[in-house]
């Protein structure tokens, strides 16, 4: 079956050296030159551009069916509701399915970031704060000079849920406590507004995807370091690794909590690896068969950027070879959100921007400063791995097909074959129909404005033929989709299943609602669409004991009954989607809609309710005293390092 907007994606562009796309083997676009090189010459840089297209230059593949996929209307009003500030924090409490049985055999925690204060300073100080702030909370949409303009902007919070195998959850809920939500908390009103000038612009900013829905390009203001421009609200991913629990966010440090409590202990910098004004990524890979987890910091600059990619062991602690980072010098200013790895390489892709200079020196703001070229070429860069023997970086082209090929959501990436080829899995974002008014809290009430407001996105695979540089796009299937996730096992690997949260309405724009599993190996689609004021974040694979197949393990998503005004866990078998949730376990709050999560299934994180609950009861006592609550730790003995990094550092010598 063939797909509407997959007409373009249809037709995929596998063009070699002698056409249009090219590639560049170990060496950047003739333009970018000096750029790359390590001298860091400032000659300008501009991407090529693209003709459209012709018949000679096309290939047509086979696209995926979405006719696995269930269809219902979805209450746009309902689903703007979980745009709902979070007044009162949840510390600890023990839930049981309201529906169903949570299986035994899952064992674990699943950890989830997201923006969940949206009118600013609403959660009070401690009542033994020294600095208590002049104006009350107010409800949202009460007073819109405290209102975020986009949900990024929102403070960020986490959700743990731990299902310790007895039939029970265990759910909390905390705030992040970042240095802008101390401060704002103190104040009681909004502070940081370095971002209101880019969301203001709406639809047309970043080539109609600068202020995309629910997930932005543009993430920071470009005043880098630390200040009142770039509010850190370390709410985009929960990363659990080596027993410590971290949240990220584009462009700045992240922070540390502690896994049980989910209580703030201040920004880290990995055991020292980072400067307390990198401007660190908010993604991350997990290689699973070398058990590492790879991050990257982007330093970027007009004329050229540098990209550092990391690569941690086991222990949180950088990999021996090549002291465990890579330093790549990009051209242009590089802009990016996420990023896939396989074996041998890193894989990152730069949309084509032209800075305007004048706004640079000034505002800094990033719709004003960035415009994105639309017709131009997309950068593919292939970062090689540490001890990977590959060389150096090699970026090629992505030849334009009428669609952008920027701001792409990675699932997974692989090398094929004996390294013939690196292939690449993401939710492929176009924006062309993004209208251009600007939408204010609750951002969207009906189908059209949400269509007006957020890209059109579905699944898509890239294969790179390494020896030619040419490049083949693929639309897997044309379904509206988000936050595509695989089986952890197979990061990194080849893989066949890929989860995503789904639309209701086909391949037409429409709020995350259903899961649906896509197997790209044979086309096919099993998919659970729950009711229209029923709304699922990401998808998050939890494996069972002595699981069987790639499949083998539960679905574990957030699902907001915008009717009830509620939220609840749904647990879904990964082999079995279609039959809906084997559970369903209401959480007792309102969990604002999210972004991105783990599931940790080691050994130690299937804590019981009883660990959990004196854990919170410790947190809760620690910052309700003094005048010096959620301070950020201090550097120790002047070593540069925080105090929370301490055990990073000397964890050997503390068991």
């Amino acid at each position: 079956m063939r797909l509407d907007h997959c007409a373009a994606g249809l037709v995929a562009l596998a063009l070699s050296l002698a056409g249009t796309g090219r590639a560049f083997q170990g060496q950047p676009p003739p333009a970018a030159t000096s750029a790359f090189s390590r001298n860091k010459a400032r000659a300008p840089f501009s991407f090529p551009r693209l003709a459209s297209t012709s018949r000679a230059q096309e290939q047509t593949v086979s696209s995926g069916s979405d006719s696995g996929i269930p269809r219902t209307t979805p209450d746009v009003e309902a689903y703007a509701a979980g745009y709902k500030t979070v007044f009162d924090e949840l510390p600890c409490a023990v839930k049981e399915a309201s529906e169903g049985r949570i299986p035994d055999d899952l064992v674990g925690t699943y950890f989830r970031s997201g923006p969940a204060m949206f009118s600013a300073g609403s959660i009070p100080p401690p009542k033994l704060s020294l600095i208590m702030p002049k104006d009350d909370p107010v409800p949202d949409g009460a007073n819109m000079e405290r209102m975020v303009d986009h949900p990024f902007e929102g403070d960020g919070a986490v959700l743990g849920v731990t299902f310790p195998g007895d039939g029970t959850a265990v759910a909390r809920f905390r705030y992040v406590r970042t240095n802008a939500f101390t401060n704002e908390r103190k104040k009681g009103r909004k502070v940081y507004v370095g971002m209101d000038s880019t969301r203001s612009m709406g639809g047309p900013a970043g080539g109609r995807l600068g202020n995309d829905h629910p997930l932005p390009m543009f993430r920071h203001h470009l005043l880098p370091g630390l200040n009142k421009k770039r509010k850190n609200t370390s709410n985009t991913r929960s990363v659990y690794w080596a027993k410590k629990l971290i949240t990220l966010w584009e462009g700045g440090l992240p922070y540390k909590l502690d896994s049980l409590a989910l209580s703030t202990e201040g920004r880290s910098q990995l055991g020292g690896v980072l400067k307390e004004q990198d401007p660190f990524g908010g993604s991350n890979f997990y290689d699973a068969k070398a058990d590492r987890m790879l991050f990257y910091s982007n330093f970027q600059d007009v004329t050229s950027s540098k990209l550092k990619l990391y690569e941690f062991n086991s222990k949180f602690r950088l990999v021996p070879e090549q002291g465990g980072v890579i330093e790549t010098e990009l051209p242009g200013f590089a802009q990016f959100s996420d990023f896939a790895a396989t074996e041998t390489h890193a894989v990152f892709v730069q949309p084509p921007m032209t800075v305007n200079n004048i706004q640079y020196l000034t505002s800094k703001d990033p719709g004003k400063t960035l415009t994105v070229e639309e017709r131009a070429t997309t950068l593919l860069h292939l970062v090689p791995r540490v001890g990977s023997g590959k060389g150096g970086p090699r970026s090629i082209s992505i030849p334009y097909d009428g669609m952008p090929d920027f701001d792409l959501q990675f699932i997974n990436a692989y090398d094929a074959g004996e390294g013939e080829a690196i292939v690449f899995d993401v939710i492929r974002a176009d924006g062309r129909a993004v209208g251009a008014n600007p939408l204010s809290w609750p951002w969207a009430t009906s189908v059209g404005q949400y269509s007006q407001s957020a890209a059109k996105k579905s699944l898509w695979r890239y294969t790179v033929q390494m020896g030619t540089g040419a490049i083949t796009k693929e639309c897997l299937s044309d379904t509206h989709a988000s936050f595509g996730v695989i089986n952890p096992a197979v990061s990194g690997q080849k893989h066949r299943y890929v989860y995503a949260a789904v639309g209701g309405m086909g391949s037409e724009v429409a709020p995350p609602q259903g899961i649906a599993k896509f197997d790209v190996d044979s086309g096919s689609v099993d998919a659970w669409m729950p009711k229209g004021n029923e709304f699922c974040g990401e998808p998050m694979f939890a494996p069972r004991a002595n699981a069987d197949g790639e499949d083998g393990g539960y679905i574990v998503s957030v699902l907001y009954n915008g009717k009830k005004d509620e939220s609840e866990m749904v647990v879904l078998d990964a082999k079995d989607i279609r039959a809906g949730p084997v559970a369903r376990v209401p959480l007792g709050m309102v969990a604002p809609h999210g972004y991105h999560g783990c599931f940790s299934s080691s050994n130690e994180s299937g804590w019981t309710a009883e660990e959990i609950d004196r854990r919170a009861k410790l947190a809760d006592k620690m910052e309700g005293k003094g005048a010096m609550w959620n301070e950020v730790k201090s550097d120790f003995s002047g070593l540069g390092l925080r105090l929370d990094d301490i055990e990073e550092y000397f964890g050997d010598f503390f068991g």
